[in-house]
């Protein structure tokens, strides 16, 4: 069950998109939010500043404006929280992002991140770290947002371990969708992936699914794209990093096109 939700807050575009999503899924399936805002060190902000810029007067400014800065976010954003109803806390840390995010996200059901189009194999690198770390369930959606009325899934299905575990992780939310297509990719008729047999556990959890085998075009990533334009389907549900051809996929396929799609929002779990 889903019942703690954590949320990165940031100076980022998406931080609000999370939030309302946050939200959104704290009403939907009675919630806790967590909120976790990271402070940047003020020595690793001066990593690229020059020598003589090492004073102690300007680690005091820098230390001075992040916590102004911090103060603003955590007043925007328990306040409405607060007026949405939902019940939350608001954690702060300073230190390293990735760390943080890993030992919170451990204590969660759900975290929810962004989809960045900027910098990807910089991004694919922490989120690959991310991921296997934390080992939980994690919502990535579009940076403009995205609505949690996920009526019309599509899951993802290799066969493969990392699939299984996500279609199992996100029982709850295919259990509410009015459409789940359980999409395999075969290269060739040989290939083809027992994709029915998920289906068959699915439909004894009461979730309405059926299987749609396609043949590759394109890439495995694009392919999968391709079928949720063509389904319009409003979330995809995908095992990270578990198709074939692993290495190659982590930073030139599957996993790297979802996670910039932008405009599916992508349900991975490790």
């Amino acid at each position: 069950m889903i019942k703690t939700i954590l949320v990165p807050i940031g100076h980022d575009k998406g931080a609000e998109a999370r939030v309302e999503l946050a939200i959104e899924l704290a009403n939907k399936y009675d919630a806790h939010v967590k909120a976790l805002h990271i402070l940047t060190p003020a020595a690793d902000m001066f990593k690229t500043t020059p020598v003589e810029a090492y004073t102690a007067e300007a680690f005091d400014q820098y230390e001075r404006d992040l916590q102004a800065e911090a103060e603003k976010y955590k007043q925007k954003y328990t306040a409405q929280l607060k007026s949405a109803g939902v019940r939350y806390d608001w954690c702060q840390q300073q230190g390293d992002m990735l760390n943080f995010l890993n030992l919170h996200s451990r204590t969660a059901d759900l975290t929810i991140l962004t989809q960045k189009g900027e910098s990807m194999d910089e991004i694919m690198s922490v989120m690959h770290d991310f991921i296997i770390e934390s080992g939980l369930p994690v919502i990535i959606i579009p940076e403009g947002g995205a609505s949690a009325g996920y009526n019309n899934i599509l899951v993802a299905w290799d066969g493969g371990k990392q699939c299984a575990k996500a279609t199992h992780d996100a029982m709850d939310i295919l259990k509410e969708a009015e459409k789940v297509t359980v999409l395999s990719i075969a290269e060739d008729a040989k290939t083809l992936i027992p994709e029915a047999d998920i289906c068959v556990k699915l439909a004894r959890h009461g979730v309405n699914a059926e299987a749609l085998t396609v043949t590759e075009n394109g890439s495995i990533g694009e392919t999968i794209l391709k079928t949720a334009d063509d389904i319009n389907a409003d979330l995809i549900v995908s095992g990270a990093w578990g198709h074939r051809r692993l290495r190659e996929l982590i930073f030139g396929g599957v996993t790297k096109n979802l996670l910039s799609n932008q405009k599916h929002s992508v349900y991975l779990s490790h």
